[in-house]
């Protein structure tokens, strides 16, 4: 049995003691709102929000998590503040810049400081203490990354469904990117297990600590997807951070639209670029009649009429104010109505009568009504683009020298039936945001946006983002290498350019933490073949196990894949089920009868050890074991799902299974073997375990050694107390 760590009944009562110090924090929490002056809404909101902060702290199990000595102070870094009666700070947050040694010192770079320690806590319980000395050896300056103890049992855990903050083991290159300015436009390059999007979340919850203008206006997080907003929504709150919006991308549309039909590829394409804005703009602007002519009405027994040269310079005017369209219309109305009745009491007057009517009376007209609508139409979004696409003479006037015939042709369908039941598709939805903006104005803005896989993003979705924050203060995460087909781009330039006139700066995390290296490996095989200039992170993790390659007879693929699930819930292991987009009901119907229990990725049910979810949503997630079924079929016909592929393939932590009945795809056809005619496909999974003792995994500290093999002769000193660190008791002979 190991040892217990000297200082940890030490420590034990000083977590003790910050807990209950919460405990009281919480109990004057609850007297104020109770004294809250009553109606006094805004105070007891905010007295409510801070009680709700700290009772979820409470629950965390991780109130403290680290401790750094400096030769004049000891600091305890935690999720967030704790004082004591005589309000000393007994815990500093992680967010304050005190914090930074904590996640900035190295051997190489201590920072000031002596030690660092770090808390593995369990039920207010500490389990661990995990400390890091710092002398004069730099054994950091070795070129390698410096891995604690504290990020490898954090990694080693099993993953549970939901994607976990990682505030007690960030580490200095991330924690940089955390502190980024957030006046720029960032982006966040990282392949698979860099944690780009975790660290994008603690970015935001950082500037939200950090920035008070920030908390008045707001920021919003953005995921692509419903199945990956269920996944990584609770990181936010568990660092304190409840009143950030968290959407999916096609929610950002508020209207009346919603997406429940499918574009064809071009359809889609056409509708995604940015020239489908110039062609929405073009068609607004033929709505406003180029050849007014008189306006003429009746007011009482009198006829009024405004010249057309006069019509034509009030709207020219209120074309020249770039107001959004139903704006406009309401100034026209205005000017209109002011210039009519102009006419009309001026003609009263030469009369010899007092005029009877006002301007308001005029407005008031159907005539003018119908002159105003003639004029300048009002529309909603969803009645002016169902008319665009199905008005054939009015599509191409938009579309001239923007459009081709057959992109025309692409997005032209009929217009018939109520406006509430026609089927939008996807790309629509940023279509009518893009028409909202331009007939209602911009939506609601924020200080800063997160947007998670915006490698993925169409130009329109660009401009929808770029409207709700106009500063252009972002952070955009994702992987070009992951990019779906559509859009796939090979420089971060082609999207930013849509979302800021600013150059964006691009921040590239090189260390993969979460995917094992021999599946890190395998998955790069199709980086080549999807572009030239793609390169996968650095692994510092083996797994539990080399990929897995398990092939049946057609028709068996239900099995294959049930097996391999049997084999990693055998060594308890959280398992997701990647299949392509088509097989996906089917293959669940399947399983689900084997086991009602497995959860449907699509619909973010990610509670249960096993999920299936479609190869299009796997971006983002993470299991301990992944099954990729099927691999030739998530490639299908077209190379540049490839990323598809490459994406399913990293989503694991600890292991991955290749399950398929047909021949693998390019980059993976090296591992095609024949199966056994006489053996059954459950019997073939049978031998997969864990490495045998007597072949021992390669852990993280070889990946470290392996690091420091290139060192010249003249560094052995160096090496020799890495190594003595790293395993006790190393001789200098073994060095």
């Amino acid at each position: 049995m190991t040892a217990a760590h000297p200082a940890l009944a030490d420590e034990q009562a000083y977590l003790d003691t910050a807990y209950d110090l919460l405990e009281r924090g919480m109990a004057d929490a609850e007297a104020s709102i109770a004294a809250a002056v009553p109606g006094d809404r805004a105070s007891a909101r905010a007295l409510r929000r801070a009680l709700e902060v700290l009772r979820h702290s409470k629950g965390t199990g991780a109130l403290i998590f680290g401790r750094v000595d400096a030769p004049d102070a000891t600091l305890y870094v935690g999720r967030r503040r704790v004082y004591d009666e005589k309000k000393n700070l007994k815990v500093i947050s992680w967010h304050t810049p005190a914090a930074a040694p904590f996640y900035q010192a190295t051997p190489a770079d201590p920072q000031g400081l002596t030690s660092k320690r770090t808390f593995v806590e369990e039920e207010r319980r500490i389990v661990r203490l995990i400390d890091e000395v710092f002398g004069d050896t730099a054994v950091g300056a070795l070129g390698g990354p410096t891995i604690s103890d504290a990020l490898l049992a954090e990694l080693e855990r099993s993953r549970d469904g939901a994607m976990r903050d990682v505030v007690a083991t960030i580490q200095a290159e991330q924690f940089r990117v955390i502190r980024a300015p957030m006046e720029d436009l960032l982006v966040v390059q990282g392949g698979p297990g860099t944690g780009k999007t975790v660290v994008g979340l603690h970015r935001a919850a950082w500037l939200a600590y950090n920035n008070a203008a920030l908390r008045e206006r707001g920021m919003l997080v953005v995921a692509p997807s419903a199945t990956l907003l269920s996944y990584i929504s609770g990181v936010l709150p568990l660092l304190g951070v409840n009143d950030v919006l968290q959407v999916q991308l096609p929610d950002l549309y508020a209207g009346d639209g919603r997406a429940t039909a499918t574009d064809t590829p071009l359809g889609e394409a056409v509708k995604g670029s940015d020239r489908m804005a110039a062609v929405l703009a073009a068609a607004l602007r033929q709505r406003v009649n180029p050849q007014p002519g008189d306006v003429e009405l009746a007011v009482g027994a009198d006829r009024v009429r405004l010249p057309g040269t006069r019509v034509m310079a009030i709207l020219d005017d209120v074309r020249g104010r770039s107001l959004p369209h139903n704006e406009a219309r309401g100034v026209l109305r205005q000017v209109l109505g002011n210039a009519l009745y102009e006419v009309y009491a001026a003609e009263q007057r030469r009369n010899g009568r007092p005029p009877v009517a006002n301007d308001s009376t005029i407005r008031r007209l159907s005539a003018f009504s119908n002159a105003l609508d003639r004029l300048w139409p009002t529309f909603t979004p969803e009645d002016f683009l169902r008319t665009l696409y199905a008005t054939r003479s009015w599509l191409v006037d938009a579309a001239t020298d923007i459009l081709t015939p057959d992109e025309r042709a692409a997005i032209a369908r009929e217009g018939t039936g109520p406006i509430a039941e026609v089927a939008w598709t996807e790309a629509d939805l940023y279509c009518l945001d893009e028409l909202s903006a331009l007939l209602d104005g911009a939506p609601v803005t924020y200080g800063h946006v997160v947007v998670d896989e915006a490698q993925d993003l169409s130009p329109m979705q660009a401009r929808a983002l770029a409207r709700r924050c106009p500063s252009g203060s972002m952070t955009l995460l994702g992987d070009l290498a992951q990019a779906r087909t559509t859009w796939a781009v090979d420089d971060w330039s082609q999207i930013c350019r849509h979302l800021s006139d600013s150059a964006a700066q691009v921040e590239t995390l090189t260390i993969g933490y979460r995917v094992p290296s021999a599946v890190l490996d395998l998955a790069a095989r199709q980086l080549p073949l999807i572009s030239s200039a793609l390169r996968a992170p650095q692994s510092i993790r083996t797994g539990r196990l080399v990929p897995q390659v398990l092939r049946g007879e057609p028709d068996t693929l239900v099995a294959v894949v049930e097996s391999a699930i049997r084999h990693a819930r055998r060594l308890e292991m959280s398992v997701g089920v990647v299949v392509e987009d088509a097989g996906y009901d089917g293959l669940l119907a399947d399983l689900r009868e084997l086991d009602p229990s497995i959860g449907d990725g699509r619909d973010g049910d990610f509670a249960g050890p096993t999920t299936v979810v479609p190869a299009r949503l796997a971006k983002g997630l993470e299991f301990d074991a992944v099954i990729v079924a099927e691999p030739d079929a998530i490639v299908g016909t077209s190379d540049d799902n490839r990323r598809l592929l490459y994406a399913a393939m990293t989503r694991c932590t600890q292991a991955l299974y290749i399950a398929h009945t047909r021949p693998l795809p390019l980059g993976l056809d090296h591992l095609d073997t024949t199966p056994s005619a006489q053996q059954p496909v459950d019997d073939r999974v049978e031998p997969l375990a864990e490495p045998a003792p007597d072949e021992p995994t390669r852990g993280p500290r070889d990946r470290l050694l392996e690091i420091v093999a290139g060192l010249a002769d003249d560094d052995v000193e160096v090496l020799l107390t890495m190594a003595r660190r790293l395993m006790p008791g190393t001789s200098r002979n073994d060095s």
